[in-house]
């Protein structure tokens, strides 16, 4: 770490951050309400009062707030009813339980009854592990539940939400894995919903209700099936859904040298609740990050943006969303990289963990939380989740959530995965306040995201490895190789992508390395490196991390690194459950997936030709094609 780095860190305080923190914790930050917009303005007016110069832009959002729920059923073994529960009281021969919906559930208000009733079936969901589980879907075959509520265990996540509707769920109700509810989202909608997807909104009515309840109707259910009377479940939901005028601070700091190129580092300014571990502690991380930037500013060659994203909770990411579609170009051409800041700086979190990063950013950040936190870190690929807005315009992104609890320290407190909070079990409900917050660990968090901006607006080179991300998209394939079995062929993408390795391996080696050691070759040869990097991660990431087109986005669906093969690798691990993909359909998946990557390739290796001595570009497309 060099002086000016150094001198970034320690200029990270807890004074304006803090204050922040402790403003917040009056507010209930939810999208387009009054509060969003008192605490937009205390952003920028702390923004104004810094000298940091600012926007505050107004995007009309599609958002869907929850207003009431209810969950009620009658049958079952006598006494049954949650009487004594939480929540839970008996009447009219009915057990009515404590219950939340989320975001873009259908809403049953204007319903005949006002409400959806079905026959109750217990589908088992096993429990998440970790943050990764929680996006997963129900894990084996769903059956026919033609106007049935489905009852299941964890959070209403997209995907479980849509394989229960598609088999024909009027409703579903979703078990907490603990006494509090979590708030949450269940659309597979990202962003406000266009004419291609404003069809893939949820049509079932969705609940959930706390564990002590849930058990209570899981038992009901069971002694339902051994010849008792059977379940029939009510599910009322009202939910407010529409356009809404949020505020979206964007600060930026400009570059000294180059002003046009930046780094991207984001937050979302709403909250479930108070929200204070998610996420009024990033909120004051990024104001922490403007004013040490600002503060340093004639140091720094390159510019950073801070934005405070409004419609995360209640849009499904729909400010960051707004913000790829407004100023895509712009992203397209110059944005370096973009750092997700969620909550940062939380009680009792202590370790860097399953730290959400694209391969060519892994060195990045294990050695921003190496050098600022003094602790070794892990990696692991990117959910599509988390304003992870930007990869189908090929932006190379690290960080989602940041420190956590260890997971040693979880289990013996007996707290369940969950997606923000730094592991802290109050994530996405009332008792998110301020105590979630811990002093010392936003501190240094701070600064670990401050090195992590720094360096990427900074350093000579921008530090993105996509040598580490041909390596790793040969491993992906290899690997869905397996799944896919003997029946299918992969070597026209595994010689694609060898020949990739090749060629970009030989590029940072003849071009990049000189630069990045010895700032050889002047500000001119290394800004022309720099393009040709950005415009090798347009090929590379969307290739390994998106399905839709350029400007368009991907669903909130699990995805794993090169989808397109992917899913045909998960499709041929369940060809032999009913209902599931024609071995047919497989090969035709198999075979498009194979044409993007080798024409990825292609593209790739014809920009790295008119950089390093490689062969020409007909060559290469010759040597891919065997010819």
């Amino acid at each position: 770490m060099n002086e000016r780095e150094q001198r970034v860190l320690d200029d990270i305080s807890l004074g304006e951050p803090w204050a922040l923190v402790e403003r917040f914790a009056s507010l209930v930050r939810e999208s387009g309400s009054e509060d969003e917009r008192i605490a937009a303005e205390y952003i920028a007016g702390r923004l104004s009062a810094l000298g940091v110069p600012h926007q505050v832009h107004w995007p009309e959002l599609y958002l869907s707030l929850p207003r009431e729920t209810s969950v009620a059923w009658a049958g079952g073994p006598a006494g049954a009813a949650g009487a004594a529960g939480a929540g839970g009281t008996a009447g009219a021969g009915k057990t009515r339980a404590h219950a939340k919906t989320p975001s873009f559930s259908v809403s049953t208000a204007h319903e005949p009854g006002g409400l959806r009733r079905g026959p109750a079936v217990y589908i088992p969901s096993a429990r998440a592990t970790g943050t990764g589980d929680l996006f997963a879907g129900v894990g084996g075959a769903v059956p026919d539940l033609h106007g049935c509520v489905a009852v299941t265990e964890g959070l209403p996540m997209p995907a479980k939400v849509l394989a229960f509707q598609q088999q024909g769920a009027v409703a579903v109700v979703f078990v907490s894995p603990g006494e509090r509810i979590h708030e949450g989202i269940c659309t597979s909608v990202w962003g406000t919903p266009d004419l291609t997807t404003s069809d893939r909104r949820p049509a079932a009515a969705v609940a959930s209700v706390s564990a002590s309840d849930g058990a209570r109707l899981l038992k009901a259910i069971a002694a339902a099936a051994s010849g008792g009377t059977p379940i029939q479940l009510e599910v009322r939901t009202r939910l407010e859904e529409g356009w809404y005028r949020c505020p979206l601070v964007v600060a930026e700091i400009a570059g000294a040298t180059w002003p046009e190129e930046f780094v991207l580092v984001h937050g979302h300014l709403d909250s479930w609740h108070v929200g204070i571990g998610d996420n009024a502690v990033g909120n004051a991380a990024l104001l922490e990050l403007a004013r040490v930037l600002w503060d340093n500013r004639e140091h720094l060659p390159r510019s950073v943006r801070l934005a405070w994203w409004p419609g995360h909770s209640t849009g499904r990411y729909a400010g960051s969303t707004w913000y790829a579609d407004r100023f895509a170009r712009d992203l397209y051409q110059d944005c370096i990289v973009h750092l997700n800041c969620d909550s940062p700086g939380c009680r009792w979190a202590s370790v860097f963990h399953h730290l959400t990063c694209m391969a060519e950013t892994e060195d990045l950040a294990r050695g921003a939380v190496r050098d600022a936190a003094g602790l070794p870190a892990t990696t692991s690929p990117p959910e599509r989740a988390g304003d992870l807005s930007f990869s189908n315009l090929g932006v190379s992104t690290l960080f989602m959530l940041s420190s956590t609890i260890p997971a040693e320290e979880r289990a013996a407190c007996g707290l369940y995965a969950v997606g923000g909070c730094g592991g802290n079990n109050e994530w996405h409900t009332e008792a998110d306040t301020l105590e979630i917050a811990d002093r010392d660990n936003l501190l240094r968090d701070m600064r670990v995201y401050a090195l992590a901006a720094w360096r990427a607006a900074a350093l000579p080179v921008h530090p993105l490895d996509y040598r580490a991300a041909a390596a790793a998209a040969q491993e992906y394939v290899a690997e869905y190789g397996r799944r896919l079995g003997d029946g299918h062929d992969l070597s026209a993408a595994s010689k694609a992508l060898a020949r990739f390795a090749e060629a970009v391996g030989g590029f940072y080696e003849r071009e990049v390395e000189p630069v990045r050691n010895s700032g050889g070759g002047g500000q001119a040869h290394a800004a022309a490196i720099n393009a040709k990097l950005r415009r090798l991660g347009r090929h590379v990431v969307s290739l390994l991390y998106s399905q839709a087109p350029r400007y368009r986005q991907d669903p909130a669906l699990p995805v794993h690194p090169l989808p397109d093969l992917a899913g045909a690798a998960a499709a041929a691990a369940e060809a032999g459950m009913a209902g599931k993909a024609d071995p047919g359909f497989i090969r035709v998946e198999v075979a498009r997936a194979q044409n993007r990557i080798v024409g990825t390739v292609d593209d790739a290796l014809e920009l790295l030709g008119r950089v390093c001595s490689a062969p020409a570009p007909v060559q290469l497309r010759q040597v891919l094609r065997g010819q």
